[in-house]
């Protein structure tokens, strides 16, 4: 059964939303490379659609008061992180072989050097995802 993680990344203040998704997508060029075979099946990213305004709107948190996301229910404040990202890995022991990947210090230093560049690390979270129902026509 394939193992999923989830990850939810902010950008680095007074960073672009452009230049955000031009390092991200580097950086997963990174971790492909350190990793190697190790690398999940896959590395889905989902980018939050911001639009750019002079006046920041109402409930709009400081790092996006002039990007806000266009929230069709729920509040501006619930949708500050600017994209999740999704990781399938065969199985848990796949995934535990990856993190040691790029835990290893080498690694580590070199995608932690990278993630200052762009990421507000303060705010990263990664979590282990369930059980995945899906509904299609």
């Amino acid at each position: 059964m394939p193992f999923k993680i989830l990850a939810h990344a902010y950008r680095k203040p007074g960073m672009s939303t452009a230049d955000f998704k031009k390092h991200y997508e580097a950086h997963v060029d990174l971790l492909k490379r350190l990793s190697g075979a190790d690398f999940p099946l896959s590395h889905k990213r989902t980018y939050i659609l911001r639009q750019t305004v002079d006046v920041a709107p109402e409930g709009a948190t400081s790092s996006n008061a002039t990007s806000p996301a266009v929230v069709l229910v729920g509040q501006q404040s619930e949708f500050d992180f600017d994209a999740y990202a999704e990781l399938t890995f065969t199985d848990e022991h796949a995934c535990q072989v990856f993190v040691q990947k790029i835990r290893a210090p080498e690694a580590a230093d070199q995608i932690s050097a990278d993630e200052e560049l762009f990421l507000d690390r303060s705010k990263f979270a990664v979590v282990v995802l369930g059980d995945v129902s899906e509904t299609t026509v």
